[in-house]
């Protein structure tokens, strides 16, 4: 009788690095891996990184989500969004197009905002700013669009 040792479907857990455990070197996965132990070196994946409570991470990290609850320590490069936790710590440099901060969290470093995702075009109206120079009934305003 054989098994088929792939039966999960896209964006399912494919790895789990428990809490007490420690592990160096390299890590590539598909889909999803959560890390609750201590983990240093390379992270390498298309899929989404979670760095859970408790959980540490120190090196490099190239994915295309990351959400970190625990700690991370190093270099973080996501093709589409990185996420810190309320009670996430991360110190380092992060290269992201989406950054989600949670109130609480802890950023120390550098971040530089790669190129946007794309949306529809009727989302890029541009943010309206009142002037607080502007004299009573009268207001004066900016556009500002990042870009």
């Amino acid at each position: 009788m054989s098994k088929n040792l792939r039966t999960g479907s896209p964006g399912e857990l494919n790895g789990f690095l428990d809490a007490g455990c420690e592990v160096h070197g390299e890590l590539r996965f598909e889909d999803t891996f959560r890390v609750h132990g201590r983990f240093k070196g390379t992270v390498e994946s298309d899929g989404k990184l979670i760095v859970g409570e408790g959980g540490v991470v120190e090196g490099v990290v190239a994915v295309g989500e990351l959400h970190v609850s625990g700690r991370l320590e190093g270099r973080v490069e996501t093709s589409r969004r990185t996420e810190i936790g309320a009670k996430g710590r991360v110190e380092g440099e992060i290269h992201a197009p989406v950054l989600v901060i949670e109130s609480g969290a802890f950023f120390q470093g550098q971040c530089t905002m790669n190129a946007r995702p794309s949306r529809p075009p009727a989302a890029e109206e541009p943010a309206m700013v009142e002037s607080a120079g502007g004299r009573e009934g009268e207001s004066e305003s900016e556009e500002h669009v990042a870009h």
